[in-house]
């Protein structure tokens, strides 16, 4: 069952002074857009912001861990999305700007596509 009461705390509470912040259920999770892109998961509790390969590196020497899962086959995956923690999820200005990263790396991946 999702934890829809996180989902309050992390769309109202820690993302509410951004416009444009919207959630969708995904599998077991959320799925956090800004003005329609996907930016972060909330997933097994926690909230992680979309990343590259660039702050993937940058956070992971910061301490910061990326979203991982089993599948099937009893490997672990790592997804590109790294954690949010609570001093950053209690300070605005450093929510925004990691949301913003975020927005950034999807808007480019979505380029690259094309």
């Amino acid at each position: 069952m999702k934890d829809i009461s996180y989902r309050d705390y992390i769309v109202e509470d820690v993302l509410g002074h951004i416009d444009g912040i919207t959630a969708r259920g995904m599998f077991s999770g959320w799925a956090i857009y800004l003005d329609g892109v996907v930016v972060g998961i909330i997933a097994e509790g926690e909230f992680y912001l979309k990343a590259d390969k660039e702050l993937v590196l940058k956070y992971k020497k910061e301490g910061l861990y990326p979203f991982t899962y089993a599948k099937n086959d009893g490997k672990m995956y790592e997804m590109a999305y790294i954690n949010v923690p609570i001093e950053t999820l209690e300070d605005r200005d450093k929510v925004r700007e990691r949301v913003m990263e975020s927005y950034d790396v999807s808007i480019d991946s979505k380029k690259k596509k094309k």
